[in-house]
Parts: C-alpha cells; sequence; structure tokens
C-alpha cells in the first residue's frame, strides 16, 4: 500500500492537483487498492476527527487577527516603526521590509499572509529607489519565511497538535531562532547593497521619529508581547490567545485607530474563511494519508531500519533535515508536518532528542520551502506583486536560501540557543 500511496500523490502532483485534494485522493486510492481490511468509512472518520481539535480553533482566529490588522493603518504604523528603528542604515528599504515582517510574523502566523502585507508596500517603494526587482521580491520573499517560525505559528500549532506537546513551549523556543534569521537576513541586506550600490547615501537615527512612530503604533505592537506573556504566564491558552487577539485587533482597529469600519468585516471575515477552510483542508488530506502510513506501520519499520544503521543522534539530525528539506520543496508546511511528524518523532525520541527540539528544527526547515522551487507559495505571491519573470526571482532568492539553511544548520546543532528559553520557563 506505500508505494500506492506514493505512487499516486506523486502522480496528482505532477498533474497539478491542489495538494490538499492530491494527499485525499491518493489515500483512498491507497484503501481502494488494498488488501481491503480497512473499511472505506474510515475515510470520512479520518477527515472529521483530524480538525475536530480545540488546539486547532486557535488558527481561524490567529488568521483572522490578521487579516483585522491589514485592513486600516495598522500595517503602515507597524511599516512605520520598522522604518524608524532600521530605515537610516544601508540597504534601509531592505531592513525596513525584513523588521516589518518580524513584527507582523508576531501577530499572522502565516508566511502568505506576512508576505502579501509587507510586500504590496515595500517593493513598489524598492524599485521606485532603484532596487533590482529581483532582490527587493527576493528580500520580502524570504522575510516572509520568519512568520512561521516567531509565535503565533500556525505550522508550530499543526506540530503541537500531530506530536502532543506543549504549542506554548513551541512558541517560546521560537523566539531566538526568528531573531537570528532575521538579523541574519539583514546582514545579507547590508552585503548586497554595498555590492550592488544601493542606498549609497547614509542617515541617522533619528529619537523624534522614533518616538512618534511608537506611539502611534504601540497599540498593534503590543499584540505579539499579550501574546506570549499570557499563554507562558498560564492566563490563557494558545486557542484562548488566538481569540483574544482576534477581539483585541478588532477593537483597536474600530475603537483606538477608528480605521476599520463595520462595512469591511464581512469581507475581512470572508478571507480569513477561506484561508482557514484551505489550511485545515490540507490538514485533513496529510492526517489521513498519515494515518494510513502509520496502519502498515511505516513510522517503527522507518525508526528501526534508520537505528540499525547509526543510532548518533547528530548523522540523524542531518537526514531528518535532509527528507525535510525536500519535503519542503514539494509539500504545505503544515501537509508536510502532519505526514512526517508520526514518522520522525519515533526516531527523535529513540535517540533523545527532546519533542519539542524537533518541531523547532521540523518548522525552520519547512519555512524554506516557502521560497524554494517549484511549489514556494512566497515567491508567487511576490511574483504577482512586482510582475517578475520567475527565473529573476528564483536568482534573487538564491543566496537567501543558502543564508536561511546556514542558520538551520546552527539552529539544529546548537540546541541550547532555542531551548534554554522555554527551559528556563518551564512547561
Amino acid at each position: 500500500m506505500v508505494l500506492i500511496l506514493s505512487g499516486l500523490l506523486v502522480l496528482f502532483m505532477i498533474i497539478g492537483v491542489p495538494i490538499a485534494i492530491s494527499l485525499s485522493m491518493a489515500a483512498i486510492g491507497g484503501l481502494v487498492a488494498g488488501s481491503g481490511t480497512i473499511p472505506l468509512t474510515v475515510i470520512s472518520q479520518r477527515l472529521f476527527t483530524a480538525v475536530d481539535s480545540f488546539p486547532l480553533l486557535a488558527i481561524p482566529f490567529f488568521l483572522l487577527a490578521g487579516e483585522l490588522m491589514m485592513v486600516g493603518t495598522m500595517a503602515q504604523r507597524i511599516t512605520n516603526f520598522a522604518f524608524a528603528c532600521v530605515g537610516w542604515v544601508r540597504a534601509g528599504l531592505a531592513q525596513v521590509s525584513t523588521l516589518a515582517c518580524m513584527f507582523f510574523a508576531g501577530i499572522s502566523g502565516s508566511g502568505a499572509a506576512d508576505t502579501v502585507a509587507v510586500g504590496k508596500m515595500m517593493i513598489p517603494v524598492m524599485e521606485k529607489k532603484g532596487y533590482d526587482k529581483g532582490f527587493a521580491s527576493a528580500t520580502v520573499a524570504t522575510a516572509g519565511t520568519i512568520a512561521v517560525v516567531i509565535p503565533p505559528s500556525i505550522p508550530m500549532i499543526v506540530y503541537g497538535v500531530t506530536a502532543g506537546v506543549s504549542i506554548g513551549a513551541l512558541f517560546t523556543a521560537g523566539i531566538i531562532p526568528g531573531i537570528l534569521i532575521g538579523l541574519s537576513i539583514m546582514a545579507l541586506n547590508y552585503y548586497i547593497a554595498r555590492k550592488k550600490g544601493y542606498d549609497k547615501e547614509k542617515g541617522k537615527f533619528e529619537v523624534v521619529t522614533f518616538r512618534k512612530s511608537l506611539k502611534e503604533g504601540v497599540w498593534a505592537l503590543m499584540l505579539p508581547v499579550i501574546i506570549i506573556v499570557g499563554i507562558r504566564g498560564g492566563v490563557f491558552t494558545p486557542t484562548e490567545s488566538a481569540a483574544i487577539a482576534a477581539a483585541y485587533a478588532l477593537v483597536v482597529g474600530m475603537f483606538i485607530y477608528k480605521d476599520l469600519k463595520l462595512r469591511d468585516l464581512p469581507e475581512v471575515f470572508m478571507r480569513a474563511a477561506i484561508m482557514t477552510a484551505m489550511v485545515m483542508f490540507i490538514i485533513a488530506g496529510a492526517n489521513l494519508f498519515g494515518w494510513l502510513l502509520a496502519a502498515e506501520q511505516v513510522p517503527q519499520k522507518l525508526a528501526a531500519w534508520i537505528l540499525a544503521l547509526t543510532d548518533n543522534k547528530y548523522y540523524i539530525l542531518m537526514l531528518i533535515n535532509v527528507v525535510l528539506f525536500i519535503a519542503g520543496c514539494l509539500l504545505n508546511a503544515s501537509a508536510a508536518i502532519t505526514i512526517l511528524t508520526p514518522l520522525l518523532l519515533p526516531l527523535a525520541i529513540g535517540v533523545g532528542i527532546d519533542p519539542v527540539f524537533l518541531g523547532l528544527v521540523m518548522v525552520v526547515n519547512l519555512s524554506i520551502g516557502l521560497i524554494t522551487p517549484p511549489v514556494g507559495l512566497n515567491l508567487f505571491i511576490v511574483q504577482g506583486i512586482s510582475n517578475i519573470s520567475f527565473g529573476h526571482l528564483v536568482r534573487g532568492v538564491l543566496p537567501f536560501i543558502l543564508v536561511l539553511t546556514i542558520d538551520l544548520l546552527i539552529i539544529t546543532y546548537f540546541p541550547q540557543l532555542s531551548m534554554w528559553l522555554p527551559n528556563l520557563l518551564g512547561p
């Protein structure tokens, strides 16, 4: 059955069937062509139980919070604050794009939402300033990957539910790696800007501008702090924090900034609902696919086979990263996590790898898939915004893929970097 499942999935993806439908149809095909010992009623049961989860309710609320913040001036206020922080340095606009993505990452949890919000504002401005279109688009697309590392992260929620580990611990573990990735992107921006002669003029940090932008954007900037402190302080669960985030964004937009109108809400809710449906459909199909692999005892066989070759956890971490990188080039992060977690978790536990750390490595690795061909979602988003050829865009993004890969290796082989904070704060 495993060969049938894999073959059907590859076939459907080659002919362009959407990933959620590909996973579901491959699983159904495997059931029909299999031994016949599993009744077909299991299909509807697994599809339903996959999304019948209280923690997964966090996904629609975080997506709604992100949509609410993009309607009025909240997104612009965050960008203005980022500009006051780093807009005066070399490659200032590229640095603003990266820092703005880091701030948005603490709100939406979605790489696509992050890339859209910042890309629409910053890519046209960078082009007018003389930046190469490929570099401008690649910068925003890469910075958008930070949204799935810095909490709240939708892939982290999916992993927490699939692996049965603390989502709060995952969120805390993602803070320092997310900052590391953001700083490394900014360092590459600086290097490329010097090499190609972008933004030659030097500015200076202006305290007045900084204070003004902070005052205007403080309500939006407080949301990530409320989420993390509330979860780690035990005030509310990750799901409750998502509902609070959505309510907070609604109140701030309508009654404090007063730029979110009642007439805007139907469209906001519709966009959030569509994105939620897409994510949930992927999770449901991937869960069915992964359940069939588990029914064939693939995780146990895979773990036994690899452990027979080596029990060195550093070699196994490298192998896991290679598998995840390939999967990230072909699958949506949520689908890859739902399928691969049951396969990799027993192996990781067998060699003493912390399940929370494994989840962090998976999320960071799969975030690179957002900018790797052939299905890198962020690439297609910025391509639509900047109207650039795909080949030009890929050439621009290659240096960023290299830098993110180096970051991944640092995070993988120096676990103290990411785990000291959740260990300090406790479960």
